[in-house]
């Protein structure tokens, strides 16, 4: 059913309606921006986006503004692949569908919805729905988007090399009280986290932040210490293996544990082996899902009061 605007026409009226083909170019440019607030408090994200332009130009492109800026960054550009056609949805109006590539050159997919005079919005596609997008940010490693009622999701796609932002040091195991004797880490390492972004996300009392770190150290690690440039790292959302190689045959889980910092000694000795009896749990779950896969790896992180620490261990298939 066509809608309209009140000031155009009401109930008796009579009106002349030409049709004409709505292209691609026109949508975009009938968009005049789209504004959003994040609903939550989530400290390591800002409090408010504006995309202020969607340019049709060689590709679609994104121009989007936050307040306050992350690691310096107030504007920026997300650029999209776009389907050729526009589609429609009943109740929605018009979209254009269009295709985020990630570092990893995997692909996520998004639609801006508008039905030409209510405010446009954004969509980001979970299975078979477009959740509503309430947030995009970015900090120059990773575009966030926000998006779900009532209850807020967030999704990190990596537009730059996530182990940036750490600075990865090997160490000895010295005086490590704790460590299993039936499974042995192969490597423990200092972490010091570059920026402020990842200083801000540690503190946090949420959990996905603290798995996005866990996850990127343990990228920065395997791509560093076992020599890997073929590594896909994942989002939570999508579930199964934290990270894999591209042809699947090795796989990965990684944790990173905040409680520890307060804990007394013992206490940390006990939460760190019921922490990597749980990993080499999924560990060994992912090597009997994943076919292809001939071995694993599991990466600890956790915080104490001389700073945070990870251990890498190891599993090959029976």
């Amino acid at each position: 059913m066509a809608t309209a605007p009140d000031r155009f026409g009401r109930p008796g009226q009579r009106l002349t309606i030409s049709p004409k083909l709505l292209t691609r170019s026109e949508f975009a440019n009938g968009i005049r921006g789209i504004s959003m607030t994040k609903g939550m408090n989530f400290s390591w994200l800002p409090t408010e986006c504006k995309i202020i332009r969607i340019s049709d130009k060689l590709g679609l492109h994104v121009e989007t503004m936050q307040q306050p800026s992350l690691e310096g960054i107030t504007r920026f550009v997300v650029s999209m692949e776009p389907a050729e056609d526009l589609g429609f949805v009943p109740g929605l109006g018009c979209y254009l569908e269009a295709k985020i590539v990630d570092f990893f050159s995997r692909e996520r997919e998004v639609r801006i919805y508008h039905n030409g005079h209510s405010q446009a919005w954004l969509g980001l596609r979970q299975g078979k729905r477009y959740a509503r997008v309430s947030l995009l940010s970015f900090d120059g490693v990773r575009l966030r988007i926000a998006y779900g009622s009532p209850q807020i999701r967030v999704a990190s796609i990596y537009l730059a090399n996530p182990s940036s932002a750490y600075s990865i040091e090997r160490t000895s195991q010295e005086g490590r009280a704790f460590l299993n004797p039936h499974w042995n880490p192969i490597g423990f390492y200092r972490i010091n986290l570059c920026r402020e972004s990842e200083r801000e996300m540690l503190r946090s009392r949420y959990r996905y932040p603290h798995g996005r770190i866990g996850s990127e150290i343990a990228y920065a690690i395997a791509s560093h210490e076992l020599g890997l440039n073929d590594l896909i790292l994942k989002d939570p959302s999508e579930g199964g293996a934290d990270m894999m190689t591209r042809d699947g045959r090795i796989v990965f889980e990684s944790r990173l544990v905040t409680i520890t910092e307060a804990m007394s000694s013992d206490l940390i000795e006990r939460q760190i082996l019921f922490q990597v009896s749980q990993l080499k749990t999924r560990l060994q779950s992912d090597l009997s899902f994943y076919r292809t896969a001939i071995a694993g790896y599991a990466f600890l992180s956790y915080v104490d009061l001389d700073g945070l620490w990870t251990m890498m261990f190891e599993m090959k298939r029976n």
